[in-house]
C-alpha cells in the first residue's frame, strides 16, 4: 500500500488558494474564512470518503475511520492549518494532508483497522492570533482548560472562546473532546523541518528523537537620554550600547563547544527614543534559549542572564529581566523511532536522525501518548516565506514512511 503523491499535491496546492495574501504568501489564521474554508475543503473530501468529519469545541479538525474495535485506543496522525502571516504553503499543511491520504489508501484498500485512525489539525498551532502557540494541541492534551483559554485574547481584547463561538462552535464542550491518556495509542506528525540539515545531508527523511525545549526572556535597560553631540562618551549612561554588549554574548554563551546543541537567539529589540541624535535611554529585547536537555537551557539562560547583569552594572545602567515563556524538551518515544528506523529500512527509505529545534503539536501530545515525528527536507532550509519549498520526491518518501507507521500501530 502506498500514498499518492498526486492527490497529496492537489490538496497543498488547493489549500494555498485559501489565503488572505494571494500572490503574497499563505495568510490563514485560525477562526477566519480562510480557515473555514479550508476545514470545508478537508471535511466534504472526508465525508465523500465515507469517513466522519467535524470541528470540535474549539476549531481543531477531526477526521476519522473508525476500528473494528470500539473500546481499542486511537491512533493519531495530525498537524495544522492555520499559518502565520505571509507563510507558505507547506509548513503544517503537509501533516494534515498527509494523514488524511494515509486514511484515504485504507478506505480504498477496503482496510477497516483494529484501531480507529483520526487525523487531526490542531488550530492555532502558530498562536498568531492569540500569542500563544500549540493552543489547539495544548487543549486537547489538557494544558489548557476553558479557563486559561478565556485569558487568550486577540489584538481587539476578545476572547478566544468568545471567537470561536462567533465561529460557529462550542467552547464549553472541551472537555469531551481531550484527549485522553489511554485513550490514544500514539500520535505520528509529518512536518518540513523548516531548516537545512536534511538537505545538507542529501536525504530525504529526518526521523525526530527530541524536541527541543526553550525559555524565553524580555530584558530592559534604563539609562539616560542625552544629546548626542555635547555628550563626551565618558559621561554617557547609553542603553542602546549596553544592550550590544548584552546580545553579544547571547551568542557567545550558545556558541561554547560544551553546549552543543543549545541556541541562543536576540529577535526583537525596541529602542527609546529611537533617534538620530539622541543617546538611547531605554531598550527592550528578547532572549530565545533552547536546547534538547533541561539542564543546558537552565545553565545558558543562567549564564547569559549573569552576564547581562554585570555588563549593565559596570555601566552604571539600571536592569530588569523577566521570564516570558518556558516549554520543557519533548523527547519523541524510544519503540517509536525504532520503529520509524526499522519500516524505513524495509522500504529503503534513506534517514538521518535528528532533533527538531522548532516546536510542534508532537510535543504537547507527549502529554497523552508515544509519539513519533518525521521530517521532510526544507529548500534552502527556509520555512514561514512564500519561498517555502520541499520537492514532492521527498514529500512522497515521508508520507509512505507515516502510512507505514500509521499501518502498523492500527492494525491487528
Amino acid at each position: 500500500m502506498k500514498i499518492d503523491i498526486s492527490r497529496i499535491r492537489r490538496h497543498i496546492e488547493t489549500l494555498a488558494g485559501f489565503t488572505a495574501t494571494p500572490g503574497a504568501g499563505t495568510t490563514r489564521l485560525s477562526y477566519t474564512p480562510e480557515y473555514r474554508q479550508a476545514c470545508d475543503y478537508l471535511i466534504d473530501h472526508a465525508r465523500s470518503l465515507g469517513l466522519t468529519a467535524r470541528l470540535d469545541a474549539i476549531g481543531n479538525l477531526r477526521i476519522r475511520l473508525e476500528g473494528r474495535n470500539r473500546t481499542a485506543p486511537t491512533v493519531v496522525v495530525g498537524s495544522h492549518l492555520d499559518s502565520v502571516i505571509n507563510g507558505g504553503d507547506f509548513d503544517g499543511i503537509l501533516g494534515v494532508v498527509s494523514g488524511v491520504e494515509a486514511v484515504q489508501c485504507m478506505v480504498e484498500n477496503g482496510l477497516q483497522p483494529e484501531h480507529a485512525v483520526e487525523a487531526i489539525s490542531f488550530v492555532e498551532e502558530e498562536g498568531t492570533t492569540f500569542r500563544c502557540p500549540l493552543t489547539g494541541s495544548k487543549a486537547l492534551a489538557g494544558e489548557l482548560g476553558l479557563a486559561e483559554l478565556e485569558d487568550l485574547k486577540n489584538e481587539d481584547g476578545e476572547s478566544l472562546p468568545r471567537i470561536a463561538a462567533d465561529f460557529g462552535l462550542e467552547p464549553a464542550g472541551l472537555e469531551s473532546d481531550r484527549l485522553q491518556a489511554g485513550g490514544v495509542k500514539a500520535m505520528f506528525e509529518l512536518h518540513i523541518e523548516q531548516g537545512a540539515v536534511l538537505e545538507s545531508l542529501g536525504l530525504p527523511v529526518g526521523i525526530v528523537e527530541h524536541i527541543a525545549g526553550s525559555e524565553n526572556h524580555r530584558v530592559r535597560l534604563h539609562g539616560r537620554a542625552n544629546h548626542a553631540g555635547t555628550t563626551p562618551m565618558s559621561l554617557r549612561f547609553d542603553a542602546l550600547a549596553c544592550a550590544a554588549e548584552c546580545i553579544g554574548t547571547v551568542e557567545h554563551v550558545a556558541a561554547d563547544p560544551n553546549r552543543p546543541d543549545t541556541v541562543a537567539t536576540v529577535g526583537r529589540i525596541h529602542c527609546s527614543p529611537n533617534a538620530v541624535n539622541v543617546i538611547p535611554a531605554a531598550v527592550e529585547f528578547s532572549i530565545d534559549i533552547r536546547d534538547i536537555r533541561e539542564s543546558q537551557i537552565e545553565s545558558a539562560s543562567s549564564a547569559i542572564l549573569d552576564l547581562t547583569r554585570s555588563i549593565a552594572q559596570n555601566r552604571n545602567i539600571q536592569i530588569e529581566t523577566e521570564l516570558t515563556g518556558k516549554s520543557p524538551p519533548r523527547p519523541m518515544a524510544p519503540g517509536i523511532i525504532e520503529n520509524l528506523a526499522t519500516l524505513a529500512d524495509h522500504a529503503g527509505i534513506p534517514y538521518h536522525r535528528m532533533n527538531s529545534g522548532a516546536l510542534h503539536d508532537a510535543a504537547m501530545m507527549t502529554r497523552v501518548t508515544d509519539v513519533g515525528m518525521i521530517f521532510v527536507p526544507s529548500k534552502d532550509g527556509r520555512s514561514h516565506t512564500p519561498k517555502e519549498r520541499t520537492d514532492y520526491e521527498d514529500i512522497e518518501q515521508g508520507a509512505n514512511l507515516l502510512l507505514r507507521a500509521v499501518l502498523h500501530q492500527a492494525a491487528p
